[in-house]
């Protein structure tokens, strides 16, 4: 009787539990909370410090330029407004033509007449604009238009300084904590006439036409400002060295100059390619150097071409602690082999061509920027030769080089 009565009370007891199961309900709730707007953060803020606010900059840097040629340059440029600058400046000329300083041909740079002393204000005419959208603080980066008075410390001809009056256009932008670029494309003015030097001629006096020529100028160098340190530079967005790099086509940014009676233009193209799985890589490059003078009735036309074995000697050690991949940047060295042509051209008379085959060794640091950007400088001392039959070293010089481009 007990078994049937536990029987019977557990058979109750099933549409009790079922009925509790079916009766169970489930509800679903929605609850709206508004979506907070988030400012996207460029990854490149840090690189070229846009959002640092800067008031004052003293600049050191490399400057190349056809008009006025090769030379160091020393900048102090002060904000007056957000978009208007001052600046000053002190430029050394240490060499009048050709893409490298040498030893050889260093034109006394500390001389007076190879001095020059300026003075300029900068309009940033996008500053305003990038402040009021939060995309810039009040600094140097970006694009401006420029006027300047450039002269010479000293006579440059006849008892005359040379005066140079500017109009530019150009982009500066910093780079990191103590770098920046500027390259600007204007009009000068220069008097006297860009292409005399120090031949005795008294140039006439007032406006010329020919006196005018279209030029650009570039300045590579360290920057130290009122600005603080960023110690979370997001390096490897800027240095490419995650990336895998085993050849690429390098292009120099150019260097021109148009005038009416004198036009000149200075450019470089490379190829480098890695060896293997080497710390090695051949570069080839060519460089040119062409002037055109209607004044002197000539034209000259320069071509150098190089052969380098570059020695990446640091790589496999930074590869293996993780700090760089196998590319084509850091600190080099190797032999270099060049050949230098020349040609000037006379109106009437025989053409003049000499050669020189150079031989040696360089140093120097290549870095690619970014994805489509390089810096490569290099010091090195080759013997010349002047002898088409056997090479047999006539003199020696020691070369300095630096250079900017594109990377494809």
């Amino acid at each position: 009787m007990r078994q049937l009565f536990r029987a019977l009370m557990l058979l109750a007891a099933l549409p009790i539990r079922s009925f509790a199961q079916d009766t169970a309900s489930v509800t679903f709730t929605e609850e709206n909370s508004p979506v907070v707007e988030q400012r996207f953060i460029d990854r490149y803020e840090n690189v070229f410090m846009t959002k640092v606010p800067t008031r004052k900059m003293f600049k050191l840097g490399y400057l190349a330029t056809t008009y006025n040629g090769l030379g160091f340059n020393a900048a102090f440029e002060y904000k007056v407004l957000p978009a208007l600058s001052l600046e000053v400046a002190l430029t050394g000329r240490t060499n009048r033509t050709g893409n490298a300083v040498t030893l050889e041909r260093f034109e006394r740079q500390f001389s007076g007449n190879n001095l020059f002393a300026s003075i300029g204000s900068r309009w940033y005419f996008e500053m305003n604009k990038r402040i009021a959208r939060q995309q810039s603080a009040n600094n140097f980066s970006g694009s401006y238009l420029g006027i300047s008075y450039e002269r010479s410390l000293a006579a440059i001809l006849s008892n005359r300084p040379r005066e140079l009056f500017s109009i530019t256009y150009g982009f500066q932008s910093r780079f990191l904590a103590n770098g920046f670029l500027d390259f600007s494309l204007g009009l000068y003015y220069a008097s006297p006439y860009l292409f005399m030097w120090d031949r005795g001629y008294l140039p006439s006096r007032g406006f010329q036409a020919q006196n005018a020529v279209i030029a650009s100028r570039a300045l590579l160098g360290l920057a130290f400002g009122d600005w603080r340190r960023n110690n979370k530079e997001p390096l490897c967005d800027v240095l490419h060295c995650d990336y895998l790099v085993k050849q690429h086509f390098k292009i120099r940014l150019p260097e021109v100059n148009i005038g009416l009676e004198a036009q000149s233009l200075r450019a470089e193209a490379g190829y480098e390619r890695k060896l293997g799985k080497s710390p090695l890589s051949v570069n080839l490059s060519i460089g040119s150097e062409m002037n055109l003078s209607s004044w002197e009735t000539r034209s000259s036309i320069t071509a150098v071409g190089e052969a380098q074995i570059r020695w990446y000697y640091l790589q496999k050690n930074q590869v293996r602690k993780g700090k760089a991949s196998d590319n084509l940047s850091g600190l080099y060295l190797g032999p270099r082999f060049a050949y230098n042509y020349d040609r000037i051209v006379f109106r009437g008379r025989n053409p003049f061509n000499t050669w020189n085959a150079a031989a040696g060794i360089l140093a120097g640091y290549q870095q690619r920027l970014f994805n489509r950007l390089y810096f490569d400088a290099a010091i090195g001392y080759s013997g010349n030769s002047m002898r088409k039959s056997i090479f047999k070293v006539s003199y020696c010089e020691l070369q300095a080089k630096a250079g900017i481009g594109f990377a494809l």
